[in-house]
């Protein structure tokens, strides 16, 4: 007997062609046929669960507010649930594009991830995101270190290792506390963050004092991932001498870190000058004193360069 092929395969047909007025954003006609599945083959609880699934994100998307960061982050986590492929691919598309209507939206946060850049990065649209992350500096009461550090993952996935390094490196100086190490995309940084955590093991409660994030401008010099800032002609005023430095430790103005980094800064910018050994040698018994962990170190790697 010859078999009909439609009939045998019409339960595969109709769910592609529901798959199809999905990605077409016609929810009503993806309904329609799963509809007439679950009608037709009662049994099939493959399409029952897509009825309801898509019946729910119809009604969901009807109604969405992502101006309102608490409505967003209901959408947001709703997403990250979905397993069936058309409807995420459809409802990612619906979040950026709507998003994109809205004044301002890079400064939408609901805490701890949930953000526009998220969604742009969700969408493989990476160089939008780091740009969506560094326009939302800009906006208050928002975690810089965890914003810059996002930047740097989007960057990193661009391909654009020079600049998530230096977002990277922006995050760790300016606001290392508010940065997830667990989320860092780039793979040298989280070498990085290794290298420090098994290295310091003796003195991992100094490090831990200030937090090991905290410590990683210093040691991606030692490792070479990071360089240490130029003295530009408009920082020339700005003093980098040791008694300024002594008195922002005594004073604990700045973290340690934050400190030891800039006195690094300065005593390698004296050294490579060959100006006031003096007040070179000055630094680093400052950084000496705040870190003798970090002042070890710094002298095998600066035997190692010679």
């Amino acid at each position: 007997m010859q078999l009909n092929l439609f009939e045998d395969n019409k339960p595969g047909i109709l769910l592609n062609i529901a798959d199809e007025f999905i990605l077409s954003r016609d929810f009503e006609q993806a309904i329609s046929v799963y509809e007439q599945l679950c009608e037709e083959y009662p049994g099939d609880r493959q399409s029952a669960k897509l009825l309801e699934l898509v019946s729910q994100w119809r009604d969901a998307l009807s109604i969405m507010n992502l101006s309102n960061p608490e409505s967003f982050a209901d959408i947001w986590g709703r997403f990250g649930t979905i397993s069936h492929a058309p409807l995420k691919s459809l409802v990612l598309r619906l979040l950026i594009d709507e998003l994109w209507t809205l004044p301002d939206a890079e400064r939408i946060y609901c805490p701890p991830a949930c953000h526009f850049g998220h969604l742009l990065m969700e969408g493989g649209r990476f160089s939008e995101a780091a740009d969506c992350f560094y326009r939302s500096l800009s906006a208050p009461h928002i975690p810089r270190g965890r914003f810059l550090a996002w930047r740097g993952d989007a960057l990193t996935l661009a391909d654009n290792e020079s600049a998530a390094l230096k977002s990277y490196l922006d995050a760790f100086l300016e606001d290392p506390a508010t940065v997830d190490m667990r989320s860092i995309a780039c793979g040298t940084i989280r070498n990085l963050y290794s290298s420090l955590c098994e290295e310091a093991t003796e003195e991992i409660e100094e490090i831990e004092a200030e937090g090991e994030a905290a410590w990683l401008p210093v040691w991606g010099w030692f490792e070479e991932v990071f360089a240490l800032p130029l003295l530009l002609e408009r920082d020339r005023e700005v003093t980098h001498d040791s008694a300024t430095f002594e008195a922002q430790l005594e004073e604990r103005i700045r973290s340690v870190p934050r400190i030891w980094f800039d006195m690094l800064a300065s005593a390698e910018r004296l050294r490579a000058t060959a100006r006031d050994n003096r007040e070179m040698a000055a630094i680093r018994r400052l950084m000496k004193k705040s870190s003798s962990f970090m002042f070890d170190k710094y002298f095998t790697v600066m035997s190692e360069r010679r």
